[in-house]
C-alpha cells in the first residue's frame, strides 16, 4: 500500500491507479466529510507530476517536480479553494482578525485559472487543477468551469473534490468520473485514532461515522459535544445561553452535533436505541417522550438545510439561536420544527 495515503484510502487509491494509462479529463472524488479526500487527491496528483514513480504508482520524493510539488510551486500544478480554508488538505476554515474570508469558490478564481490551463506544460507532462470543495462554487462559478470540463485542453486533469456531490450542477458532475473514499471500517477507525492517542477511540469513531479525521478533530471538541448535549437534554433550555456556549467550534461541526442528537431522538421515537449518543440515554429519553413525531421529523429536515447553507457567509450565533429555539418549542409542545413552527 501507498505509505502516503491514509489506511482506509487503499481502495479508493487503487481505482485512481486504474485510471492512470488512460486519464479521464476530469475526475471528482467524493465521500463523506473527514476521509482526507483532499489528502488522496494531492497525493495523486503528486504521483501524476512525479518523472520518476515508484511501483504502485507512488511518487518518488526525490525528482526534481516531487521537490517543486512539496514546497507549493510546481508550475504545471494549481489548487483552488475558498479563502476560509487553510493551503494545506485540511478542511479546516482559517482563523484570524478582521473581515471573515470568504466559503465560496469566487468566479474571478475559476477565471484566473484559464490562462494556466491555456499554457503548455513546463515539464512535458500533465497539467492538473485541483478544485476543493467542488459544492463551494455556486451555479455561475460552477458555469465558468463547465467550457474547461466541456473542451478540455489536451493534457489537462481538473481534479474535483467533494463531500457533497449532489449539490453541484449536474451538468459538472456528468462531465466527471467519480471515485468514492468510503469512511473505515470500525476497527480500522479506532486503531488508527489509539494511535494518534485519542482516548475512547471506538467511541470517538462511532459518533463521527468511522471518518476518522472528522472523528480526530471532534476528539478536540469533547467538552463543547457533551456540553451542548446536556443542554439538549433540557426541554426548557435557554436558546440564546446555548447558542453562545456553542460558538467556539465551526459553525458545520455543531449544526452536525444537533443533527445526530435529532437522527437519536427520532430513533427513540421509533423503539430503536440512540446510534450516536449512546450514554446520554436519560436526556434523550427526557426529551424524546415530549416530541410529536411529525414535528421532530420537520425539525431534523431544518437543521439539515441549514448545515446545507454553512458554507455560506451566515451569522453562527443568529443560526444556532433560531435552531435552539425551534428546539425549545417542539420539546414544549409548542412548534412544530418546521420553517412555520
Amino acid at each position: 500500500m501507498n505509505k502516503d495515503i491514509y489506511p482506509w484510502q487503499s481502495s479508493a487509491w487503487s481505482r485512481l491507479i486504474e485510471r492512470r494509462a488512460s486519464l479521464p479529463h476530469a475526475l471528482l472524488i467524493q465521500g463523506r466529510p473527514g476521509l482526507g479526500k483532499t489528502h488522496l487527491a494531492r497525493v495523486f496528483a503528486r504521483s501524476l507530476l512525479c518523472e520518476q514513480p515508484i511501483a504502485g504508482g507512488g511518487a518518488c520524493g526525490a525528482c526534481a517536480a516531487c521537490g517543486w510539488f512539496d514546497q507549493g510551486n510546481h508550475p504545471d500544478y494549481r489548487q483552488v479553494q475558498p479563502e476560509a480554508l487553510d493551503p494545506g488538505d485540511g478542511e479546516e476554515p482559517k482563523r484570524g482578525e478582521g473581515a471573515a474570508p470568504s466559503r465560496q469558490i469566487r468566479i474571478d478564481q475559476v477565471r484566473e485559472l484559464q490562462p494556466f490551463l491555456r499554457v503548455g506544460t513546463h515539464r512535458g507532462g500533465l497539467r492538473i487543477a485541483l478544485i476543493r470543495p467542488a459544492e463551494a462554487m455556486n451555479a455561475a462559478t460552477a458555469n465558468a468551469l463547465l467550457k474547461s470540463l466541456e473542451e478540455p485542453p489536451d493534457r489537462t486533469l481538473l481534479l474535483l473534490v467533494s463531500s457533497d456531490p449532489q449539490r453541484l450542477l449536474p451538468t459538472v458532475r456528468s462531465r466527471c468520473q467519480g471515485v468514492t473514499v468510503f469512511p473505515a471500517n470500525a476497527e480500522t477507525a479506532a486503531a488508527w485514532l489509539r494511535a494518534q492517542g485519542v482516548a475512547d477511540a471506538e467511541g470517538v469513531a462511532s459518533f463521527a461515522g468511522n471518518a476518522p479525521l472528522a472523528a480526530l478533530e471532534q476528539a478536540g471538541f469533547a467538552e463543547a459535544r457533551a456540553a451542548l448535549a446536556e443542554l439538549l437534554s433540557d426541554p426548557d433550555l435557554d436558546p440564546v445561553r446555548g447558542a453562545e456556549l456553542c460558538l467556539g467550534p465551526p459553525l458545520p461541526e455543531v449544526l452536525s452535533w444537533i443533527q445526530k442528537w435529532t437522527y437519536d431522538l427520532l430513533r427513540l421515537r421509533s423503539g430503536a436505541a440512540p446510534r450516536y449518543h449512546p450514554g446520554a440515554g436519560a436526556g434523550l429519553a427526557r426529551v424524546a417522550g415530549r416530541l410529536d413525531p411529525l414535528g421532530l421529523a420537520r425539525y431534523a429536515a431544518r437543521v439539515a438545510e441549514a448545515r446545507a447553507l454553512a458554507l455560506h457567509p451566515l451569522n453562527p450565533k443568529l443560526v444556532l439561536e433560531d435552531l435552539l429555539i425551534r428546539y425549545r418549542e417542539l420539546a414544549m409542545g409548542q412548534g412544530t420544527g418546521g420553517s412555520n413552527g
